[in-house]
């Protein structure tokens, strides 16, 4: 199925690429790589059974749908070795991972945080979504309404 758009944006600067390559200290999975020289994201027309609503870009992009101000301000609850992707009405983030043995996987990562006993906090749901972003973006579908 082909993802339907109500805004995108063109291709990500190659700077912007390098810089957050550089800040997350990998390369990023080509498939999403490609995604953000083609499109650099983009807000989903239609509610979808992922429930994605934005897919965050990293270039000259509003601020309510880059990539940045997400990494910034949610970095202390963002896993090591993954990036934020995208996000739902309600705030909660969609993350790939750029490293390690899940390099490549999408991942849903509620915005509910738990508290424990050290008072370390930690999101309510992690949840694998796909194994590639390909396989994620092929997998949206629209809901009816």
């Amino acid at each position: 199925m082909t993802l339907i758009y109500d805004e995108t944006y063109p291709a990500a600067p190659p700077r912007r690429l390098a810089e957050l390559e550089e800040r997350l200290g990998a390369r990023l999975p080509e498939s999403y790589r490609k995604y953000l020289q083609a499109q650099d994201g983009g807000t989903l027309a239609s509610y979808n059974n992922q429930g994605i609503e934005i897919i965050f870009g990293i270039g000259d992009v509003p601020e309510w749908a880059s990539l940045w101000p997400a990494l910034n301000s949610r970095g202390d609850v963002i896993p090591h070795g993954y990036v934020p992707v995208g996000t739902d009405a309600g705030g909660s983030l969609f993350l790939l991972a750029v490293t390690g043995h899940d390099r490549g996987s999408v991942w849903y990562h509620s915005h509910e945080l738990e508290e424990d006993d050290s008072g370390h906090l930690t999101p309510v749901q992690n949840e694998r979504l796909s194994n590639s972003w390909d396989e994620f973006l092929s997998s949206i579908e629209p809901v009816a309404g």
